[in-house]
């Protein structure tokens, strides 16, 4: 067997056939799609999490390291201690070029395809990366370090960001159903993976280098020789993260476009099926059976029936080209097995039914009839008012966007993604729980000692593994075992719901322990926010986003949610470091503004439970007690559910056809002053329709009032083809 690379090798540099699947139908082609994506081995799906887990690993080793680097920063440039400004801009800037490049490349992989932006985003972390290692005050403070970092890092901002839709939606599109929970929650369990990286990084780069570092020297009387070995510490805990990255940069620029993507909004199955046929490992092949000399050989495994009749998958067996009869003109078989025409009518039917516009009916068909019909057990026949043989789904436009989320409701559910998100990262990110100041402060109360340089980057290193890495691993490995069982939303409602009293408790308790030396309890409490925001909404937000929205709007839905977390982390740490709490207090009181804060959050975790119950689809199982499908999912809400003739909807519609009419004005406006022709190209757009509508009418020889009419308003697809 060809190694992995050289099999992708061969694959990008040619081009991929589409001769396999030329005369099979449409229908086919897509329940051998799905059919192969379903029965995947773990030698063939395994890689996903590797190929998406290490981006994500890198992305969170940048983020984190950033913490154990910002003391040593202090110490070389600033006399000891870094600027609060100047800490709050490193982190603010970076998380700020995560919204941009989340939206950004969640949208562009929806328009121009995953693959084609698989691979970019790690280029643009790997060169930042660079960029930041190689920052510098020049000679003599010829320039100014701060700025170097702060522009290096809001363009390692947008790689890290970017990866966050991309690796979410390309392993939940290859990851079988059965599995899908698991494989993105090893995914995104790369995030404490990599910070506990961070951490044994520094631990290393440190202990490798102490020699020269002075014995007892403190962060202030750094000499030039502690200067010099420092700054080379920290150079070398940034730069180590380029490593991963560049390992998963072949595997990433070698991958094949989503088989889903290609098919639902590349339109083109024939080409799906074949790359996907061609990029999986070949498995144990089938015997041809007597008429199928010129058939394909298609890997089919013997147990991928049984595997999906007990997942429930929606695609319980592999469908590959043998397998389907083609004719000729004159009705003779041309190549593949004998099929009976009741059940061949049966397997091309099933697919078609999950994009029904009767979102109960969809949900009852799909359960009823796709796993027995696939596998000809019943000759349960489809009622052909609830499917149309080999009927796809929309077609990607503005229309059909606004009839997806706005009429038939699902904006809520974008909504609901978005803001637990937002709620959940304004205390992740805002109080900063792997601080190094807030670290120090809960593991030693009011007794912090005065410690020299190498026991503080020591003691640094050994909290922050205590404090924050244990109880992120523990509460990741906890989501592994249990998201199928338990299902996303309950996790993500338990999550917040633990969150909420913790948060009550350490901010009730935490002056009194401060001043009576509970700090073990507070370590305790600490650990335990951290395995319940990770057994919890901080791994959920990530996977549901990727699995309830449509894969025509995948990429832009995870975006946006990702999107809103990074601006509520954002705001919470611009709010923590600028509001003026009185009485003298300020950021570096920490004993003082935490307890509160952490009160105040609990109010977003109690908000985002309720958003959760009320707003997140909670039938995350069929009738069987299966996991649904990403097929399944993307019907969304049941229709017509009404909610754009709710009062509020129509508010909200009003204002922003005010805003849109009051942006197009202004912008006729700018053109006109622009010496641009939009407003003459309109007016002769509206003639040419109306002349159109009188030649019309005169054919039909219907006689009606001459009147200008709004032009029909072309449908965008939004979709560029290549």
């Amino acid at each position: 067997m060809a190694l992995w690379g050289f099999r992708w090798l061969k694959f990008f540099v040619n081009p991929y056939a589409k001769d396999d699947f030329e005369h099979i139908s449409e229908s086919e082609r897509r329940l051998y799609i799905l059919g192969r994506l379903e029965t995947a081995e773990f030698s063939e799906w395994s890689w996903v999490i590797v190929v998406a887990g290490v981006g994500f690993f890198t992305d969170a080793y940048s983020i984190f390291a950033i913490n154990m680097v910002i003391p040593m920063l202090g110490i070389i440039y600033y006399g000891g201690d870094m600027p609060r400004s100047y800490e709050t801009a490193l982190s603010v800037v970076t998380l700020g070029g995560s919204i941009i490049g989340q939206i950004g490349f969640g949208l562009a992989a929806d328009i121009w395809g995953r693959r084609k932006m698989y691979g970019l985003e790690l280029i643009i972390t790997i060169g930042a990366t660079l960029g930041v290692v190689m920052s510098s005050p020049g000679v003599e403070g010829s320039m100014s370090i701060i700025v170097w970092l702060l522009v290096w890092r809001f363009v390692l901002g947008i790689g890290i960001g970017a990866d966050y839709p991309l690796s979410a939606v390309i392993c939940s599109e290859f990851a079988p159903t059965r599995l899908r929970g698991r494989m993105m929650t090893a995914v995104f369990m790369c995030q404490p993976l990599g910070q506990l990286a961070a951490t044994l990084v520094a631990l290393i780069a440190t202990v490798s280098q102490r020699k020269g570092i002075p014995a007892g020297s403190m962060p202030d009387e750094c000499n030039a020789q502690c200067l010099k070995t420092m700054d080379s510490i920290w150079r070398w805990i940034i730069g180590v993260g380029v490593i991963p990255a560049v390992l998963a940069l072949w595997f990433r620029l070698t991958i094949i476009e989503s088989p889903r993507y290609t098919a639902d909004v590349g339109r083109d199955t024939q080409k799906a099926a074949s790359e996907l046929k061609r990029y999986l490992l070949l498995r144990a092949q089938s015997p041809p059976g007597p008429a199928s000399s010129s058939s394909i050989d298609i890997a089919t495994s013997n147990h991928g029936a049984a595997s999906l009749r007990r997942s429930g998958s929606g695609a319980a067996s592999v469908v590959g080209p043998e397998d389907v009869p083609t004719t000729d003109s004159n009705g003779r078989t041309l190549g593949g097995t004998d099929m009976d025409a009741d059940v061949h009518e049966q397997r091309t039917r099933p697919l078609s039914g999950a994009y029904s516009n009767d979102g109960q009916s969809q949900r009852s068909f799909v359960h009823s009839n796709y796993e027995a019909s696939i596998l000809g057990e019943t000759n349960h026949h489809v009622d052909p008012d609830n499917s149309a043989e080999g009927e796809s789904p929309p077609i990607p436009s503005w229309s059909e966007f606004k009839q997806y989320f706005w009429h038939n409701g699902n904006l809520r559910t974008l909504i609901a993604t978005s803001f637990c998100w937002m709620a959940l990262d304004l205390p992740f990110y805002g109080l900063g729980m792997s601080s190094p100041h807030i670290i120090s402060t809960i593991w030693y109360g009011k007794n912090i000692p005065k410690l020299s340089i190498y026991d503080l980057v020591i003691h640094d290193v050994w909290q922050s593994l205590v404090v924050v890495s244990l109880g992120a691993i523990v509460g990741c490995l906890i989501t592994l075992c249990t998201i199928d069982r338990l299902g996303r939303r309950n996790i993500q409602m338990n999550g917040f719901f633990w969150l909420f009293i913790l948060f009550v408790v350490i901010g009730g308790s935490f002056n009194h322990l401060y001043e009576n030396g509970g700090s073990a309890a507070v370590i305790v409490l600490y650990i335990l926010c951290q395995i319940f925001f990770n057994f919890g909404p901080n791994t959920t937000t990530y996977i549901m986003p990727a699995e309830l929205f449509p894969t025509r709007y995948r990429g832009l839905c995870h975006g946006i949610s990702a999107a809103f977390g990074k601006l509520g982390s954002v705001i919470a740490q611009l709010f923590l470091t600028y509001v003026d709490y009185g009485h003298g207090v300020n950021h570096n009181v920490i004993q003082k503004w935490l307890p509160y804060s952490l009160l105040i959050f609990s109010v977003f975790m109690l908000l985002g439970l309720i958003v959760t119950w009320k707003w997140i689809p909670g039938q995350e199982h069929g009738v069987e007690g299966n996991n649904k499908t990403l097929e399944e999912w993307e019907v969304g809400r049941n229709t017509p559910n009404g909610f754009a003739q709710t009062r509020l909807a129509r508010i909200v519609e009003k204002i922003w056809k005010v805003i849109a009419k009051a942006a197009d004005s202004a912008y006729l406006l700018l053109d006109k002053l622009a010496g641009g022709d939009v407003a003459e190209l309109r007016e002769q757009a509206k003639r040419e329709e109306q002349e159109m509508t009188e030649v019309v009418e005169e054919r039909e020889g219907v006689e009606q009032p001459t009147t200008c009419t709004e032009p029909t308003k072309p449908t965008f697809n939004w979709r560029v083809r290549s």
